[in-house]
């Protein structure tokens, strides 16, 4: 009888070994998906996602205080209604005007004052990958416990995904699929309309990056955007994602379009945009290229590719590749818009020119 008795004690302790391994278990599962444990008898949610830079980073919500080292993330937080929660920001996070009143923490991404970082306590340090090749700033802000996510809001095949984390990061995942929705419909848009053009009838681009002859090619989000929007890139065949090209390479390539990013000095300004235009319509090299014979040659600001603009870069992209197609669409207009409806209204003199 003590013998049964001993043995059902033995197995109670088993099973209730069993249980708890099982429970503990479960709620670790959930922690790593985005669930919720007990800590000092306070429920703590938490989400995991998988950043830009292939890492996975469990954040702990809810997240009230964000750190913004990046322009491009400082504007998604705004469409997402979320800007007061940013305590601070690099230099370059200049719009929209609100974030003016934030601290300055950082000249990049790369360079942040840790110092001032930890003193703040933030809940989240959202950043580019430049921080990736700073591990000893990026290991004291982590080993401080404070959450990092590095994204590059110009990845235009991760921007819905970018996009997508923040909303679940930060609980408001209908107006991140709002925004989704509206990339969406305007990449189907141009997909649906440039389906039909042949590849011999599609316009032959030269795209031109920071300095003069420095292209973009295989790996580049520039070349991605040329393909989508139904071109072809000159330098589409080049295993380097930012090749200098020799001049008599684009002339013996004859682009049918130039499209020229402007430099940071011409950012805003209209008659910059046509001094920059004006030396590529005027350098020796090119005068006999299609492109400048035909007066296709169009600057742009790299912003309008990125984030949630990146579908009014495709569309400017789109008309000026194939103007019957998208007689119908006013990039201008609709970017405007945009900004309106997101942002209050503030915006630049030029996005683009001249208009396709």
């Amino acid at each position: 009888m003590e013998g049964m008795v001993g043995k059902k004690s033995i197995m109670a302790v088993v099973i209730v070994a069993i249980a708890v391994i099982a429970i503990a278990g479960a709620i670790y599962i959930l922690n790593l998906q985005g669930g919720s444990s007990q800590t000092g008898g306070q429920e703590v949610k938490s989400v995991t996602i998988t950043d830009g830079t292939g890492r996975n980073v469990t954040i702990n919500l809810p997240v009230k205080k964000i750190i913004s080292l990046n322009s491009g993330i400082t504007e998604l937080l705004y469409a997402l209604q979320c800007g007061d929660r940013i305590i601070a920001r690099d230099q370059n996070s200049n719009f929209p005007k609100a974030v003016l009143d934030k601290p300055i923490v950082a000249s990049s991404s790369y360079d942040p004052n840790i110092e001032l970082i930890l003193q703040m306590r933030p809940d989240l340090v959202l950043a580019d990958d430049m921080l990736f090749y700073n591990q000893e700033a990026l290991g004291k802000i982590e080993n401080a416990g404070i959450a990092v996510i590095m994204e590059n809001t110009s990845n235009v095949t991760r921007v819905k995904t970018v996009i997508a984390n923040l909303g679940r990061i930060l609980e408001c995942e209908a107006k991140a699929n709002e925004i989704i929705d509206f990339i969406e419909q305007y990449e189907k848009l141009v997909q649906e309309r440039i389906k039909g053009v042949p590849e011999s009838g599609k316009p032959q681009v030269y795209i031109e990056w920071w300095a003069p002859w420095q292209s973009f090619a295989i790996g580049s989000a520039g070349n991605k955007i040329i393909y989508d929007a139904g071109g072809i890139n000159i330098a589409g065949e080049i295993n380097n994602p930012a090749p200098i090209l020799s001049p008599e390479f684009v002339v013996d390539k004859n682009p049918d379009i130039i499209l020229r990013m402007a430099p940071i000095n011409a950012i805003g300004n209209l008659t910059a945009f046509k001094a920059v235009r004006n030396e590529i319509l005027n350098r020796p090299e090119l005068r006999e290229v299609k492109a400048v014979k035909n007066g296709k040659v169009y600057v742009y600001d790299p912003v309008i590719l990125e984030g949630l603009r990146y579908p009014i870069g495709l569309l400017y992209w789109a008309k000026c590749f194939n103007p019957n197609l998208f007689a119908d669409i006013d990039p201008e207009a609709l970017h405007v818009q945009l900004i309106q409806k997101y942002f209050g209204g503030e915006s630049r003199e030029v996005y683009f020119y001249p208009s396709p």
